[in-house]
Parts: structure tokens; C-alpha cells; sequence
């Protein structure tokens, strides 16, 4: 399988927001997207929740913002890690308002 080497975040992992450390020292470039689904707030023990995606290619789109990194498949077990086992790794489409699209790794709902 080739490598991928972006990823898409639609929650606190985005620039600005309270994770952001995450993803910060990446080195790469940050891109306005899209993917199909529905946004859901998963509580996590007394925590107040997080965003959670449910991708659906019927569903709505749910904006978020991708990186371009040659650094996300080095350091993809740290962002595993942070993501935790309520979150699955998965590859998908992600869509740009100009009509193109590419793939990318995206957490979503583990069922």
C-alpha cells in the first residue's frame, strides 16, 4: 500500500484549537477540505466530549482541515496514541471545493 502522507482533522487537532500541539512541528501545508458523513460528540468518562466522524457518502459534509506531511508517517503511532481506542485510523476521501479530491488518513467512531 503507498504511504500516505496527509491527514484530515475535523476537532481539536486543527489549527488554533486546544490540541493543536499535536500536529504543530509538522512540517507541510494546511488545506481547507471536506469529507461525507456525520459529526456526533462522543463523552468520554466525565469529559465534556469530543468530535466524532461517521463517514457516509449520503451524509453531510463535515469541514475540517488537511495536512500534507512527509512527518505524519513517521510519527502516525503518536497520533494513535493521543487519538486513543475510541478512535479508529482509517483511509478516505477527502474532498476540496474546487472538485478535487485525495486520500487521507482520518480518525473516526470505532463501533
Amino acid at each position: 500500500m503507498k504511504n500516505i502522507n496527509s491527514i484530515f482533522v475535523y476537532g481539536t487537532l486543527q489549527p488554533g484549537m486546544q490540541n493543536d500541539k499535536i500536529l504543530k512541528d509538522f512540517k507541510g501545508n494546511w488545506k481547507k477540505g471536506y469529507v461525507l458523513g456525520k459529526l456526533l460528540n462522543l463523552e468520554i468518562g466525565d469529559d465534556y466530549g469530543h468530535p466524532v466522524l461517521e463517514l457516509d457518502n449520503k451524509g453531510s459534509k463535515i469541514y475540517g482541515m488537511l495536512l500534507e506531511s512527509k512527518d505524519i508517517e513517521k510519527n502516525i503511532n503518536k497520533i494513535d496514541d493521543f487519538e486513543g481506542k475510541d478512535y479508529l485510523r482509517v483511509v478516505s476521501n477527502i474532498f476540496f471545493e474546487d472538485g478535487s479530491k485525495t486520500l487521507a488518513y482520518v480518525y473516526v467512531r470505532k463501533k
